[in-house]
């Protein structure tokens, strides 16, 4: 598009042309032996002129072009800023899926050495405090759960269903003081019973005077009384976390206090 400035300077060019060309015809009327060194000086002050003319014009179009070259790297910016959004939102969302299809499968492998079905579950609330510890899961009655049924993470039992309701049930931790689950050692085949302690470690009850207890071994759930199965892990003995009193300590399970996605064994006694 023509700008105001392009077309007074191309007048103006023109008015300059033509007064030009009029003072060279009546300059080689009046001397036609000086008529080629005339016209030489009028060629050079015109070229001149038209050029002093063209600057402001040059000038114009060079920012004008600038500025359409701003406005284009800016909205170019702008759409690349919104698809840069749009590719997080969507990397975001594609590593919280991939975190939770292994959580899944762990779950999966966690409970393919139990001869019991299963639902895996969402927490949707933790109710954990000083005095009581338990968790709301988002399955009940209609998926089969019963009071009693053991809850497992990916490494062993965190605790088990004491109330349920059609869509969900609560879960009583292993860690509360007021669970007591019966236990045997799993290498040195010691019976008792571990009870909850408030805190992150459990306590051995019952167990028969001078035993000797293996490093490392696992606690496991040893079904007495038939309120659970038998063959869940339930912690580990640890004797650097007992060398100091005649109490014997528990490590739980590993991750009992983090959680997001649990299984539920139906086990019915």
């Amino acid at each position: 598009m023509r700008t105001y400035a392009s077309v007074t300077a191309q007048k103006v060019s023109t008015i300059l042309l033509i007064t030009s060309a009029i003072l060279l015809l009546l300059i080689g009327k009046i001397n036609e032996g000086n008529l080629r060194t005339i016209k030489n000086h009028f060629t050079d002050l015109s070229s001149y002129i038209l050029s002093i003319v063209g600057i402001p014009i040059n000038s114009i179009n060079k920012t004008t072009n600038q500025i359409n070259s701003l406005i284009s790297i800016y909205s170019d910016n702008k759409s690349l800023n919104l698809e840069n959004k749009e590719l997080y939102k969507w990397k975001d969302l594609g590593q919280r899926l991939l975190v939770e299809n292994q959580e899944l499968k762990k779950l999966l492998n966690a409970v393919k050495q139990v001869p019991y079905n299963f639902i895996t579950a969402k927490v949707i609330a933790n109710s954990s405090g000083s005095y009581i510890k338990t968790i709301t899961l988002n399955v009940g009655a209609k998926n089969d759960v019963i009071i009693g049924s053991p809850v497992v993470n990916n490494w062993g039992m965190i605790g088990r269903v004491i109330e349920v309701g059609r869509n969900s049930s609560r879960v009583l931790l292993i860690t509360d003081i007021n669970s007591q689950i019966p236990i045997y050692f799993e290498k040195s085949k010691h019976k008792a019973i571990v009870i909850g302690k408030n805190s992150d470690l459990l306590e051995v009850k019952y167990l028969k005077p001078r035993v000797n207890l293996i490093n490392n071994e696992r606690i496991i759930t040893s079904g007495e009384g038939g309120l659970l199965p038998r063959g869940l892990s339930l912690g580990l003995y640890l004797k650097t976390l007992n060398s100091e009193n005649n109490k014997v300590k528990i490590l739980p399970t590993r991750g009992w206090d983090h959680f997001d996605n649990l299984n539920v064994i139906l086990f019915k006694n």
